[in-house]
């Protein structure tokens, strides 16, 4: 099933993902597949790995 809405990051009409960390819906533009998370987690994560 396919889930298709509005991104909760830039407003884009899309198909939509799942982040596995904060559980927002984004679109692909938004979204890390090959690491399952949204731009705003991935972010955050690289700034943990810096300190």
């Amino acid at each position: 099933m396919e889930l298709t809405g509005i991104c909760n990051i830039c407003g884009n009409a899309a198909k939509m993902h799942t982040c596995s960390i904060c559980g927002t819906y984004v679109c692909s533009q938004c979204y890390y597949l090959d690491s399952g998370v949204c731009v705003i987690c991935k972010k955050r994560l690289k700034l943990k790995k810096k300190f």
